[in-house]
Parts: structure tokens; sequence; C-alpha cells
């Protein structure tokens, strides 16, 4: 059952990943206008990206310019065998649309 309210569109976005005061790197998989799933790169640390935990995302857009997201974790798993990666699914709470046009 699809529970998704908006539209999702594949991303490939580099992102830079702030959470609990670090940062960390990662893909945005897809993206749209209330949420998207990330994957990290590989982390060295045992880190757990908790849910209802606020999270930003930077990435630079198509247009050139730089977007920041707020968000908050609302799910995460960490990718075997090695469980060094995180794929996590967040919430978006505002999407820039005057830097960001995720239908473009």
């Amino acid at each position: 059952m699809e529970r998704r309210i908006s539209e999702r569109i594949r991303a490939g976005y580099t992102t830079v990943i702030m959470y609990n005061g670090k940062r960390y790197t990662g893909i945005i998989e897809n993206l749209s206008s209330s949420g998207a799933n990330v994957l990290t790169d590989s982390i060295d640390h045992d880190i757990e990206f908790l849910d209802g935990e606020p999270v930003e995302l930077e990435f630079q857009a198509h247009t050139g310019k730089t977007v920041l997201l707020k968000c908050v974790v609302i799910w995460s798993s960490k990718i075997p065998p090695q469980n060094t990666r995180h794929r996590i699914g967040i919430k978006i709470f505002d999407l820039p649309m005057d830097k960001f046009d995720f239908h473009l």
C-alpha cells in the first residue's frame, strides 16, 4: 500500500547530511516536496539515525544554487553485510522552492 502523499523523482544529488553536530556524506536517491530517501556513504563508527531526530541535507541543485533542507528522520536502516552505510527516510519541513524546483 502506497503511503506517500507527494510524487517522488529520482534525484542522485550528492549531499552533506548534518546530524547531531556531525557531517556525513551521501546521495539523495529520490525526492519530493514532502520527503526524501538518502543513502549514506560508508560511516566508520557505529552511528544510529534515530526516528524523530532533526537532520539537515545540503546539496547543489541543478540550477547551481545550494539548497539546505530542514528535515526529521522518519526511519533508517543499516545496509548489510558491513552495516557501515545507512538508508534514511526523511520528512522535509520546508522545501525552498525559490532555490529548487524538483519538477524540472
